[in-house]
């Protein structure tokens, strides 16, 4: 005997009620946060020329002022994210849209530039929609002056994916190109002044998921830390200042490589300092002194390996980056690898450490953090 499905009176009323719920459909374009509100330059910050950027027509417009280069940043930090707008540029144009980029030092190294130009000529590295002195573009894309372009950056630690005018001009794995895998995976949405004009509209950004994970040194404050020497050290808007005579300020926490470890620096003129890791036994210090005349300069692991060349200077911010794994270290400072070495002696764990040495100087240590890389900087 065939059974027939029972249908209750409720059944049919939860049913009419469900189909006359209005239904609200999530455009693609609802989940974007638009970073540019087509009338001023509420949320972004001019970073150098005030005069640099200005709006026109709906869109911001680079004027071209002196002195360059200049930029104008987003007002927040981006980690991972969609990010897609429109540019136009005007007449003979070079320039470009900065990602991850920090308040200090070199953001095409730090970061990296979208690099903008007026006409479709390959330049390799330095091509219309390369990524600036690190990745060719696998076409050109981009239409002549007056015409408008729309560009998509998606940037999802490690790919990362550029479409300009429904062409995909980049397909990146980021770590596996040694051109990018040491840049900062954090930063800010920049557009650049070279002194040339250009329309950016229609700005928007998806956020997408955090990935990492950092592990903050001055958390504890001052408690965290064993202060030795004669040094005066305090704590200030996450930055680890040290004064007066010689001496270190290390953390009590113990780290085991692998690990990056990075730190912005910054020294009064003939400042002389270092950070230190693998506190213990056997301490490895990293030199922090601008003067490209001396046997271990900025950068130098001490009487291991020196810097090959000094890309810093005292009395501006700097960023240090500290690879370390096991026998292996290397050192980047301002993006740049100035030092390398495979001749580290264990035990690889300890404190890290931040040195005060010339005396009745001052040097600044900010926002040093550490992270553990499990496969190693080297693979």
């Amino acid at each position: 005997m065939t059974q027939r499905p029972i249908y209750s009176t409720t059944m049919f009323a939860l049913l009419a009620l469900l189909c006359a719920l209005p239904v609200t459909v999530l455009s693609d374009q609802d989940s974007y946060d638009t970073l540019f509100n087509g009338k001023d330059l509420t949320s972004w910050v001019s970073m150098g020329t005030p005069d640099a950027f200005t709006v026109k027509d709906g869109a911001i417009y680079t004027t071209g002022a002196k002195p360059y280069p200049s930029w104008l940043r987003s007002e927040h930090e981006y980690e991972n994210f969609v990010l897609r707008f429109e540019y136009q540029t005007e007449g003979w144009y070079e320039g470009g849209v900065l990602i991850h980029a920090p308040l200090d030092g070199p953001g095409t190294k730090l970061g990296f530039k979208l690099h903008l130009r007026h006409d479709q000529k390959k330049y390799s590295t330095r091509s219309p929609g390369a990524i600036y002195d690190a990745a060719t573009p696998l076409s050109i894309a981009n239409v002549p002056s007056g015409q408008w372009n729309h560009c998509e950056v998606e940037c999802n630690w490690p790919l990362l994916r550029v479409t300009l005018n429904g062409t995909l001009i980049h397909d990146i794995n980021m770590e596996k190109n040694e051109a990018l895998r040491y840049r900062l995976r954090r930063g800010f949405i920049g557009i650049e002044n070279l002194g040339c004009r250009a329309y950016f509209r229609n700005i928007k950004i998806r956020p997408l998921p955090h990935k990492e994970r950092w592990t903050n040194l001055l958390e504890s404050g001052m408690q965290g830390l064993h202060v030795r020497g004669e040094a005066d050290w305090q704590i200030s808007d996450k930055t680890l200042t040290g004064k007066g005579g010689d001496g270190q300020a290390i953390t009590k926490q113990q780290f085991d490589s692998p690990f990056e470890l990075q730190v912005w620096v910054k020294t009064a003129v003939n400042g002389n300092g270092g950070v230190l890791f693998n506190c213990g036994q056997r301490r490895v210090e990293v030199q922090c002194f601008n003067a490209p005349g001396s046997t271990n300069p900025t950068g130098s692991l001490y009487g291991i390996a020196p810097a090959q060349r000094v890309v810093s200077q005292d009395e501006q911010w700097f960023l240090m980056q500290i690879f370390s794994d096991g026998p292996n270290a290397m050192v980047l400072v301002n993006g740049e690898k100035v030092c390398a070495t495979d001749k580290l002696r264990p035990p690889y764990e300890g404190g890290i450490g931040f040195q005060q040495h010339t005396p009745g100087a001052v040097i600044h240590y900010r926002g040093p953090r550490i992270k553990a890389w499990p496969k190693g900087f080297l693979r």
